[in-house]
């Protein structure tokens, strides 16, 4: 089978975490199928040096510079990743720069052809800019192109009514495509609207790296983007009655400084920390280090890091916000309500309980369910269907 891979999400120097888990995917999709030829297009995507914002002219005098300088390069990682760089501005002035990134895709996917042959497929990850780059090459080439969604509904209605000019471009193109997946069967029904005919296809969790730990700390986890809908100050309300438990909240975002500010004015800091940005490798300690993990979230897809610290396992206090209804089993950890008691009757529960739970059997659960094997085995399906 030969890929060729369009990430509207993909790490850079400047901003490491920025699609890492597409990344990570991508790498075990190499690993399990290692006859198959992968191929992945970057253009700069999330590199803030390749975005220009109207009012900052003299940093962009600066990126302008810098980009004039940058070199196309081909780098291997298991996979091969074809480099062309390309600007970014605001979708209302030239469509963000829309055509110059399509056509440093055209020749990322123009070199993986060169050196590896025409792909059997194109994969889209995340829906903009990937799904008109993806529409675009698959009708110029002949190519059949899967989709796998990342936004939520809420969010992809709100990227629609901000794309302008764009949004009737972005419909069409996702009406060509051959294959759209999303996270959970939640995500599904959400994103039906759009797509019809998507179907499900469960993130996986790399076994490997989170491995199963028995080691136990006297904290709890909570790790995420620090921003409104992932409930970080419904976490804070619930604890503030708890005064024997231990919090750590690993994760950068808009609410960083509100958060600090009123885990200082609320007398929180000698229990509550704000571990900030973490390397993947420091969140896994992390998560191998805690008593269990707390996903406060108001709403989600899915729920990776669940499944990432139940691999380590240890168990989990969710909110039914989505997603994680699929996850948390009663073998695994507690569900609790989208709502401050809710949440810290579950912390409750599982600071007393978390002791009884078997990490063993946490862990069997998310190979059983979870697992890169199993996840490419859905996907090689999938890809086979449209080829």
């Amino acid at each position: 089978m030969n890929v060729f891979i369009v990430p509207s999400w993909y790490p850079s120097a400047s901003n490491p975490s920025y699609g890492i888990f597409i990344r990570e995917q991508i790498g075990m999709m190499a690993r399990l199928r290692s006859s198959w030829k992968i191929g992945v297009s970057t253009w700069g995507q999330g590199d803030h040096d390749k975005l220009l914002w109207v009012r900052d002219h003299v940093k962009n005098i600066s990126k302008l510079s810098k980009h004039a300088n940058d070199q196309a390069g081909v780098f291997e990682n298991g996979f091969t990743e074809y480099y062309q760089p390309a600007l970014s501005w605001t979708k209302k002035f030239r469509k963000g720069n829309l055509r110059e990134i399509i056509r440093c895709n055209e020749l990322n996917y123009q070199a993986h052809v060169l050196a590896s042959g025409k792909p059997d497929v194109l994969m889209v990850q995340a829906a903009y800019p990937g799904v008109l780059i993806g529409a675009y090459l698959s009708e110029k080439y002949k190519v059949p192109v899967h989709l796998h969604v990342r936004l939520g509904g809420a969010m992809f209605e709100q990227m629609l009514s901000e794309l302008g000019s764009l949004k009737k471009e972005l419909l069409s193109a996702l009406g060509k495509c051959d294959l759209v997946t999303a996270t959970s069967d939640f995500h599904v029904s959400e994103i039906q609207k759009w797509v019809p005919h998507a179907q499900t296809l469960h993130n996986p969790v790399d076994t490997d790296f989170f491995a199963l730990s028995k080691t136990c700390d006297d904290y709890f986890l909570s790790i995420g983007r620090l921003e409104p809908e992932k409930g970080f100050d419904m976490l804070l309300d619930a604890i503030k009655n708890l005064p024997d438990v231990n919090l750590k909240i690993a994760g950068s975002g808009s609410q960083s400084d509100e958060l600090t500010k009123r885990i200082i004015r609320e007398d929180l800091s000698n229990r509550v920390e704000l571990a900030g940005e973490r390397s993947r490798e420091e969140v896994r300690n992390l998560m191998q280090e805690c008593q269990f993990l707390v996903l406060p979230s108001k709403y989600e897809t899915f729920g990776n890091v669940l499944l990432e610290t139940m691999a380590c396992g240890k168990p989990v206090v969710a909110t039914a916000c989505g997603g994680p209804q699929e996850i948390v089993s009663g073998k695994t950890g507690i569900l609790t309500e989208v709502g401050v008691k809710s949440l810290e009757e579950g912390i409750v529960r599982m600071t007393k309980m978390h002791q009884d739970y078997d990490p063993v059997e946490i862990r069997d659960h998310v190979e059983k369910e979870f697992s890169p094997v199993k996840w490419m085995d859905w996907l090689e399906g999938m890809f086979r269907s449209i080829v």
